[in-house]
């Protein structure tokens, strides 16, 4: 009887044994590097790849989703005093080949940080862990992502949301421009219009004085005569009466000469 007791004993040690070095010496799932492609235009896919460092050997699939974790440590604000360490997940990737010792997988899905703890670098990165626990399979096919839509979304991200202002009405230039032309044309017309007006009437005036004395000459007048008749016409018309006047006297003093 207690010879199987003891037997018991030394299985059950060496049981433990088997499990306490199975589980320092077995490999954790790793990110050991991550690949991505030169696009060549802002049109082209972009690919990011990530290498884990386990495979089929260690049960993972093809189209497997994962969980990406980042061991932390918490420490106190001097960081002489450590109170544990958290593994904080990190986001979502996807199996999409596989060796027995190895697995490339692709982002999948980011996690929102509402209910997690915050990290300061936010994207999977090389030392990440891979948590099997919780995976599942999805058979669809990944979305491709351009270059110029990655750099919009880390451009979105970067700058902050501003108020939108009401953009101000440009001044219609090319608009007012036509319209001042138009109205010194207008002002152009209209003087001229004017100066003709003034030049048909001074011509016209010209003619009617001059029409007397040409009647008078014609009949054998003096221009004496001629000029008294203007007058009178003048003076029945309401003209000037001394602006003819003057007139008259300096055609009779040229006429006496």
């Amino acid at each position: 009887m207690k010879k199987y007791g003891r037997f018991l004993l030394v299985a059950g040690v060496f049981v433990l044994a088997l499990l306490f070095t199975w589980e320092v010496f077995s490999e954790e799932l790793t990110v050991v590097e991550v690949r991505k492609n030169i696009p060549l235009s802002d049109q082209d896919p972009v690919y990011k790849d990530y290498y884990i460092n386990s495979g089929s050997n260690e049960g993972l699939k093809k189209n497997q989703v994962v969980i990406a974790t980042r061991k932390t440590a918490i420490r106190d604000a001097s960081g002489t005093q450590t109170f544990g360490e958290a593994a904080i997940p990190v986001g979502q990737l996807k199996v999409i080949f596989l060796g027995e010792k190895y697995a490339i997988a692709r982002d999948y899905k980011s996690l929102s940080r509402n209910d997690i703890p915050s990290l300061e670098q936010t994207a999977i990165m090389i030392g990440d862990k891979i948590e099997i626990k919780g995976s599942f399979v999805d058979n669809r096919k990944l979305p491709v992502k351009s270059a110029e839509q990655g750099e919009t979304k880390a451009e979105a991200k970067a700058e902050p949301k501003q108020e939108q202002k009401p953009a101000a009405q440009p001044v219609p230039v090319a608009a007012a421009a036509p319209a001042a032309a138009n109205t010194t044309a207008n002002k152009d017309a209209k003087i001229a219009t004017a100066e003709e007006k003034n030049k048909s009437k001074d011509q016209a005036q010209g003619q009617d004085k001059k029409a007397p004395t040409a009647q008078a000459e014609q009949k054998g007048q003096p221009p004496s005569q001629a000029a008294s008749a203007a007058v009178e016409k003048a003076s029945q018309e309401k003209v000037d009466v001394p602006q003819a006047t003057g007139a008259t006297t300096a055609i009779t003093d040229a006429h006496i000469e």
